[in-house]
């Protein structure tokens, strides 16, 4: 799956993530003999740039293959040669060739983002999610087309990968800036519903539904809330013994009305009992109230039901640290939680202000300066247009 084709828009952004000093060769031996060399080699480079800029794409290959076969450190030849490769989807070699170009610069953001774009096609999956998660941690460039593809395959291989969350996040992002169309809605929708599935796996008589989950989280990410409203209750309608679906609808609601948020998450332990979100949900909301005794069976049952799911040990260690039940206990279920979990920065914060009550305030600087730096990242994310 390929929605933008992005080359004609990474050429454009190359000369910023290449150093200049890339585009000519390296001076080799002495004398006329290595003029020669390097007068051979930029011959060699133009004659690659012509094909490539001509739309002779067999031709630019052959002539990059040369080009990298000369000088195996020239990261630029490897960029196109592994562009050119990956407009032509022939993405196993375009992999092989940005394999080399992070080997050589390996603080490039946009080389891990191909790396990962090209495993992603040839569904090396786990090696496509490790390295597009690397470019965001390097920070994406935010020119849009190559942002949104980027992000759009990164929320994917976070869903396949059961980080629903933050899949969630990532495309709710994307709807407060309207961009909410069907690739966007339909993963949304995945994500939600927690499906384990990338779209073209999703079986045809689901579909539907995951669409209609789908817009209705976009437009409540959007902040649309009549329609989000007016979505809400067309979904119990059509599905009111689905579930997830009133967990979503509790979700969906929480923010203006959170006694209905707990009877929609009440609803949805009625149909699937060991409902570890829904539990985490309402443990959360009495938290937020200061109702810590009223939370606890809730934190509790979830980490029973969930063992591996890092946000039950995480609101049963908040609730056990900040309602004072338990703290070294509650310490030691936030710090679960940080090992399940180390990419999500509230973790940290709330581990920190467990260290800082505990007394151990070395432990607890170190994980508000975690909390920060996980958080300036997805600040940044969040800023791109």
């Amino acid at each position: 799956m390929k929605p933008l084709r992005l080359g004609l828009l990474i050429t454009a952004l190359l000369p910023a993530y290449i150093a200049p000093a890339q585009t000519k060769a390296p001076s080799q031996g002495k004398g006329a003999a290595g003029a020669a060399n390097v007068s051979g080699f930029e011959a060699l480079v133009k004659k690659a740039e012509a094909a490539r800029e001509a739309d002779q794409t067999d031709e630019a290959m052959r002539l990059y293959k040369q080009v990298v076969r000369v000088r195996p450190g020239f990261a630029e030849g490897w960029w196109y040669l592994g562009m050119l490769n990956y407009e032509a989807d022939q993405y196993a070699d375009g992999r092989a060739a940005f394999r080399h170009v992070t080997g050589l610069k390996p603080e490039m953001a946009l080389a891990w983002t191909m790396l990962g774009l090209c495993e992603f096609e040839t569904k090396d999956f786990d090696s496509a999610l490790a390295h597009l998660e690397r470019a965001d941690q390097l920070k994406i460039p935010s020119e849009q087309g190559f942002y949104d593809v980027s992000k759009y395959h990164f929320a994917l291989l976070l869903i396949r990968s059961g980080r629903f969350e933050s899949a969630v996040k990532i495309i709710g992002d994307f709807a407060r800036q309207g961009k909410d169309s069907v690739q966007f809605t339909e993963a949304m929708g995945l994500a939600a519903l927690r499906k384990l599935l990338l779209p073209n796996e999703l079986p045809p008589l689901e579909r539907e539904m995951v669409l209609d989950v789908g817009h209705a989280m976009c437009d409540s990410a959007a902040r649309r809330a009549a329609e989000a409203e007016r979505d809400r209750v067309e979904l119990l309608r059509k599905y009111p013994n689905t579930p997830q679906i009133h967990y979503i609808s509790g979700t969906m609601v929480l923010a203006s009305d959170s006694d209905k948020a707990l009877e929609e998450w009440n609803a949805e332990l009625a149909i699937s009992p060991e409902h570890p979100q829904a539990l985490v949900s309402i443990a959360a909301e009495y938290l937020k109230r200061g109702e810590h005794q009223t939370a606890l069976p809730s934190a509790e049952k979830a980490v029973e039901v969930s063992p591996n799911y890092f946000a039950a040990h995480a609101i049963l260690g908040q609730v056990l640290a900040e309602g004072d039940l338990d703290v070294p206990r509650g310490t030691r279920e936030l710090e679960t939680a940080v090992r399940l979990a180390p990419w999500q920065p509230q973790v940290h914060f709330a581990l920190g202000t467990a260290y800082a009550k505990a007394g151990r305030k070395t432990d607890a600087a170190k994980e508000r300066e975690e909390f920060l730096r996980l958080r300036g990242q997805s600040e940044v994310a969040v800023s791109k247009p």
